[in-house]
Formats: C-alpha cells, structure tokens, sequence
C-alpha cells in the first residue's frame, strides 16, 4: 500500500495563555496519537492557524514535529504561501527539516486571478523546483479559489505531484477528481462529513480535523471502509455527525481545540484574532461530542 493513506490529523498548534508556542505540548499529543493507529500526521495546515505562525515558528514546529514522530508515519507540511518563490523556498526548508512531502494550498489573496492557467503555471513551478513531493490542497471556504477537476487533471500528470487533499465537502466535485486521477494519485478527504463517502468513492484516507481530538474513531470508519464493513461504516459515520458538525464547522479552530481538551489532549487557546469559544459554545460542544459517543454524558 502506498505511504500515502489512511487517516491523518491536520495538527493543530499549541499555545500558551500569553500566545506563544508550546512545543511541549505537541509532543504530549504525538505521543498519545501514536498509539491510535494513525497513518502519520500533516503540520502547519489550516488548523495548524498557521496564518499566524512566523517563519521562525514554523521551523521549530516542523523541527519538533519531524524530532517526535517515527519514520514509518508519514509527516506533511503545509508549505503554500501567495507567492511562488516563497512556496519553494519553504517547501525545500521543510524537506531539509525530514518532512516526507508538502501541502500547497491555493493562493488566495488575488482570488479573482487564479485561474486554470495561473494554477497550473504556480504548482508546476513548485513541482519542478521541490525536492519533496508536493500534494495539492483545495480549501476554497478559506481561499476562494478552487482547484478545478480538469486542472487536477492536468497537475496530475506531472510526476513530482502526487495527490490532493480536497476540504471542500463536495461529494459531486470529490468524485470528478477520483475520475480524472492516475492510477496511484493520492486523493484525501479533507472533511470528516463526507469521509466514508469519499473511500467508498476511492478516496485513499481522510486529513481530518476531527482525527486531532477523536482519532480512533476515525480510523475505526476508515478500517470498516477498508475491510468492505460497509454498514458498520456508514453507521459510525452517522453517529459521527454531531461531533464533525460542531467540530470545525459551527465553533472553528477555537471550537476543535476545546473538543479536543475535552477527550484528553491539549487544545488550549487558539492565537488572536480567534478567540475560544464562549460558555454556551463549550456547552454545545460538549453535548455534540456526547451525542456522538465520544464523551460520557
């Protein structure tokens, strides 16, 4: 099988009280994850509020990261930034770190320009420059720009970009990209809503954030799915709901790491302007993970 499958959670980063980072604490939640049966892990995504992060804190993430996680779990960075040579010099920084490949998210700041051509001029740059693999990111909730089936199509055949993480939530879209890919593309589910859709599809695991404060779960639907338990599958899936609605969908980053100091690992606060979620938000949080058998009522 290849290295790139199965369930990986999209790291959130710790943070102190005063906002700063708390490496500490990620290892405390590497080394508890590493015992849930996840495929490996992806740093500075979206949940990583990696917006916020300097170039410096970055580095010690991924350092902290790639110093903490075995060999034989698969470790990807988020590497996009607006420009393309600030993409490749982060994404060859990271593979000089020992990150296995990278996550390049879309530009987004001048939305309305990218275009199937800019994309495909912007990833086939970074490609061609990279020392590691590169894995295409689709977000368009946070970036306004999607990555169109045919422009995957096309990426796709460039032999240094080897998969997608899609977190549009789309089935109809999802599916158009498991038609136009390669044998051997690696295409994540980015949204836990539509994860055992998405493997039923072809999907080769899921980068979720719900994987960050309920990983066995997750990959207790991704072990049905796998083994043909379709029913199994599809009723933890359902029972999933609640918690995957509430977490990040309703209450945000702030919202996932609450959920996530709720189940044993450390969320903490997320880093200005996101703020934690209020006392009534905490208390639907509560309830949601309860709903969906993750937390005693």
């Amino acid at each position: 099988m290849s290295r790139f499958a199965g369930v990986l959670p999209p790291v959130t980063t710790p943070f102190g009280p005063d906002g700063s980072l708390a490496l500490e604490k990620l290892v405390a939640n590497l080394t508890a994850w590493h015992e849930t049966g996840l495929s490996g892990y992806l740093l500075l995504g979206s949940n990583a509020e990696a917006v916020t992060l300097t170039e410096e804190e970055k580095v010690r993430v991924l350092e902290t990261a790639r110093a903490h996680i075995p060999r034989d779990r698969l470790l990807l960075a988020g590497t996009g930034e607006e420009g393309t040579a600030a993409t490749i010099a982060l994404t060859n920084a990271a593979a000089r770190l020992g990150v296995d490949a990278a996550m390049v998210v879309t530009p987004g700041y001048y939305k309305g320009q990218m275009r199937a051509r800019e994309l495909i001029a912007h990833y086939t740059a970074v490609a061609d420059a990279s020392s590691l693999p590169v894995l295409i990111y689709n977000v368009p909730q946070f970036t306004g720009v999607t990555v169109e089936p045919e422009v995957v199509g096309r990426l796709a055949e460039h032999e240094n970009i080897v998969g997608m993480k899609d977190s549009a939530g789309n089935v109809a879209t999802l599916t158009e990209y498991l038609r136009v890919a390669p044998e051997g593309f690696a295409v994540f589910v980015g949204s836990a809503a539509i994860f055992y859709a998405g493997l039923a599809l072809g999907a080769c695991g899921g980068i979720l954030a719900l994987a960050n404060a309920a990983p066995r779960a997750c990959v207790e639907l991704y072990s049905f799915a796998r083994e043909g338990k379709g029913t199994e599958a599809a009723a933890l899936q359902r029972r999933l709901l609640p918690a995957v609605r509430a977490v990040t969908a309703r209450f945000g980053i702030g919202g996932l790491k609450h959920a996530m100091d709720l189940l044993g690992y450390y969320g903490g606060p997320p880093r200005p302007p996101l703020l934690p979620p209020t006392e009534p938000e905490r208390a639907e949080i509560r309830k949601a993970l309860t709903e969906s058998g993750l937390l005693e009522g």
